[in-house]
């Protein structure tokens, strides 16, 4: 599933000494950049009203902010991965490595929770987050995620 929704391109490596918001906006620019998001900031202002409501920061390294927008065509992701890690208030305190930011337009619920729960899928495979963290190009990330079994990959 993720597969479909992150390319090379939506993916940063050394992601380094930078805040929740900055993480965010970082990976918005990929995605606008992309051709995938019309509107910039509509979707910061939607990813950061829902990252209000609650933090999205999981357990074992891993966030997901996400929000649907009319930003948007269709459901797409973009990753960070952070070597030190993000503050992004997760549930278990601790830093977060590797953000992905889903985006959907408001239509569309079957792809977009199926992106959210492959994510949290991969955040019960410590072999599998570790392999992305070290991941040393945005090819070897999208292949990673391609082996990551069916839940994560197809």
């Amino acid at each position: 599933m993720l597969t479909d929704t992150v390319t090379p391109g939506t993916i940063i490596l050394g992601l380094e000494g930078v805040d929740k918001r900055k993480v965010i906006e970082a990976l918005i620019d990929l995605i606008v950049a992309g051709g995938h998001a019309t509107d910039r900031e509509a979707v910061l202002v939607a990813v950061l009203d829902r990252e209000a409501k609650g933090s999205t920061g999981l357990e074992n390294g891993i966030a997901i902010p996400h929000a649907r927008t009319a930003g948007v065509g269709d459901v797409v992701c973009a990753l960070g991965i952070s070597g030190a890690g993000i503050d992004f208030d997760s549930v278990d305190r601790r830093p977060c490595h590797l953000i992905f930011l889903i985006l959907a337009p408001p239509h569309e619920s079957t792809k977009y929770l199926k992106a959210l729960s492959a994510v949290a899928l991969i955040g019960r495979d410590a072999a599998l987050i570790h392999r992305l963290r070290t991941a040393s190009s945005p090819e070897e990330v999208m292949a990673v995620l391609s082996s990551g079994g069916n839940e994560t990959g197809a």
